[in-house]
């Protein structure tokens, strides 16, 4: 009968940001593993402390499921003699496939008929299965880092302590790192560090809850949340909203419990977001605001521990976080003693890059290419722009900023408003650095929406220019990730700019710095291509349509996105299909390196005078529909040509003797396929018909 399998590998305390991935992992890993053995069961689930990772599958097959399996020998003609008695080669063969000759088979195949043995495989239990099984599967196991210990011969997270491995109730026995599996458990390290025996998952369920130990990670994370949101409450507030935070804390513990605590008023003269990033970062204290959204003057901690005294654990907490208060108190006052203004000059002495110069040096680049942007996108933003670009790197050296650097561009923001300086100056300063990371929010003024497309082509092309560029799974300067994030804001803002111009513009501004730059800008606008077909596959568009509307021109990305758009609209119309198949009539008779136009005169059949008028009629129509974007439109009035070219290839001969002719149809497709191609390059797109 089918049975649980129960795997609970025990560790010292993984690092909180390796758990998630690994069950993940876990659940992917261990479906595959009892596929390909032919072990069927029903789900397999994964959960995860700092101290455990736990594989549960329910209801594993208790054998493998059988299998015939062929095996080619040699060609009947080799195996039997005339008289057809088994040779020495089929007997040999069937001897090393430890079979009777006499079950051996003929098959025939494409090169003859041939001997073959057919086996029967499987079957085994999938309790000693397991035993094989499991360690595989453990060592499979990846992480970010992994460590050796003892006999150095396993690389885990961290060292194991204990496996916990049942088939049902029945243990598995196996051994990895000198650590033997039983049916054995472990409780809380401090609360409940015994052992108990464990003899299916509701006994295990059941003891490793009263172990204090929440082994699924939903059921702790719903604990910490309303255990933090009743404390909030009871102090007249709300905790700061931050999912971040309560993904990393309930990795963090086995057991939550949730800590209140207080700190001097004093502190909150200091600018908020220093004093939820203190709590955050270094100490992962849950921060509490008012109805009003000011900070009040009270932390959340989650404990991993239930002691006799929580009072104790609550002025311990209080005792660390005022010590780092302190800190970012005098940091803040030292900073306060010098302008970001003043602080500008100074980043001529921090170099950005050996080849790319000093942070004063990418400041003045900015500058160049807000001045080249800021007339496209809102020449009444520039000002505010250039003053951004101007002050952006300056917090980088402030004390704050270098003990709690998650806070660069806030600061910059913070310490420019402190300044006098404009809020929209203030603003771009800590938009620029958006999007930080995959879902985070794009910069809403324009001002930032400048400087932020401004400093992240520096660093793009910066980087191309000298020949750091990603390759593989590196990308050590995130250049993916800023690529990606210059398409998002021109995409959701809606704005039409020539990626050409821009490049050409940032890599100008890098002559004195980095020779044959020229050579760049293919490799750079080649990146950003990618990234764009990335995004827009990723989001459910065809992979055709991108393909086809990127490869006819891709220089304006929010205008391949309306063109996308308009294949999407009209992709299920009736008339789509029959539209591309004509196409590509079209465009598969003209040669690549044809040179020739065509000429009115020439025409002479009258199927190739109307497709003529029809082009030139199409043409009018849809090139003032091109420049307004109205690309839907422009598709509907080019699947109106079908006809005419259609009754062309018909009636007219392309491939005539007379050369004149000939050049002259060739050159009149050509031209409907240049027309065409202002949209996208029809041959990519896949239809039924080639």
């Amino acid at each position: 009968m089918p049975a649980d399998i129960i795997f609970e590998i025990g560790t010292e305390e993984i690092p909180a940001r390796f758990i998630p991935p690994a069950l993940e992992r876990m659940k992917e890993d261990i479906s595959l593993l009892l596929n390909e053995q032919g072990v069927s069961f029903k789900t397999a689930e994964a959960y995860g402390t700092p101290r455990r990772l736990l594989l549960y599958v329910k209801d594993a097959a208790d054998k493998q499921a059988q299998k015939a399996v062929e095996v080619m020998g040699p060609a009947k003609a080799v195996a039997y003699d005339k008289d057809g008695a088994p040779t020495k080669a089929a007997i040999g063969f069937a001897k090393g496939q430890a079979i009777d000759v006499k079950d051996l088979q003929v098959k025939k195949t494409d090169k003859g008929e041939y001997i073959c043995a057919v086996k029967r495989e499987g079957g085994k239990d999938t309790e000693g299965l397991l035993s094989e099984l499991l360690p595989r599967f453990l060592l499979k196991i990846d992480f970010p880092k992994s460590m050796y210990w003892d006999d150095k011969k396993v690389r885990f997270a961290r060292p194991i302590r204990w496996m916990t491995a049942l088939y049902g109730n029945k243990p598995i026995v196996f051994e990895i790192a000198n650590v033997k599996s039983n049916n054995m458990s472990r409780g809380h390290r401090f609360m409940s560090p015994g052992a108990f025996v464990v003899d299916g998952i509701e006994s295990y369920l059941n003891q490793i809850e009263t172990s204090y130990v929440i082994v699924d990670p939903a059921k702790r994370r719903k604990i910490i949340i309303e255990q933090i949101e009743k404390i909030a409450k009871d102090k007249g507030g709300c905790v700061l909203k931050d999912d971040e935070l309560i993904d990393t804390v309930t990795f963090l513990v086995e057991y939550p419990v949730a800590i209140c605590g207080n700190f001097d008023e004093k502190y909150l003269e200091l600018p908020k977001d220093i004093l939820i990033n203190a709590m955050k970062e270094h100490q992962k204290y849950f921060s509490i605001i008012d109805k009003n959204g000011s900070l009040m003057p009270h932390f959340i901690c989650i404990a991993n521990t239930k002691a006799k005294d929580m009072d104790i654990v609550k002025r311990g907490n209080e005792r660390v976080l005022r010590a780092r208060l302190d800190d970012a108190s005098f940091y803040f006052k030292e900073d306060r003693k010098k302008g970001l203004a003043d602080r500008t000059n100074d980043l001529k002495g921090v170099v950005f890059q050996e080849q790319l110069g000093t942070l004063y040096d990418k400041v003045q680049r900015d500058i160049s290419l807000v001045e080249y942007l800021a007339p496209i996108i809102d020449k009444g933003s520039l000002e505010h722009a250039k003053r951004a670009a101007y002050l952006c790197k300056s917090d980088l050296l402030s004390g704050v900023v270098g003990e709690f650097p998650k806070l660069q561009g806030i600061i910059g923001m913070e310490y420019a408003l402190l300044d006098g300086e404009k809020k929209e100056a203030a603003d771009a300063i800590y938009e620029h650095y958006l999007p930080r990371f995959a879902g985070d929010e794009l910069p809403k003024t324009n001002g930032g929406i400048i400087l932020s497309i401004a400093d992240k082509m520096d660093n793009i092309c910066g980087y191309f220019a000298i020949g750091l560029i990603p390759s593989g799974s590196q990308d050590p300067y995130a250049l993916r990730r800023q690529g990606l994030g210059v398409l998002q804001i021109l995409l959701s803002k809606k704005i039409h700019i020539s990626l050409i111009g821009l490049v050409e513009r940032a890599l100008s501004l890098l002559k004195d710095k980095v020779k044959k730059i020229d050579d760049v800008k293919n490799d750079a606008l080649d990146f950003i291509r990618q990234r764009m077909d990335n995004l827009l596959t990723s989001e459910g568009h065809r992979y055709d349509i991108v393909d086809a509307v990127l490869s006819a021109k891709f220089d304006d990305p929010y205008d391949c996105m309306l063109r996308i758009q308009s294949f999407s609209k009209i992709k299920d119309d009736p008339s789509f299909e029959p539209l591309m198949i004509s196409f590509k009539r079209v465009i598969n008779i003209v040669p690549k390196d044809f040179k020739g136009s065509v000429d009115e005169k020439n025409l002479k059949e009258p199927a190739e005078k109307e497709l003529f008028k029809a082009y030139m009629a199409l043409k009018a129509d849809i090139l003032p529909l091109i420049k307004e974007y109205n690309y839907e439109s422009a598709l509907r009035k080019i699947s109106g040509l079908k006809k005419e070219v259609d009754a062309f290839f018909d009636k007219v001969l392309v491939m005539d003797k007379d050369e004149k002719l000939k050049g002259n149809r060739l050159g009149l497709l050509k031209e409907i396929g240049l027309l065409f191609n202002i949209i996208a390059d029809f041959s990519k797109i896949v239809t039924d018909k080639k």
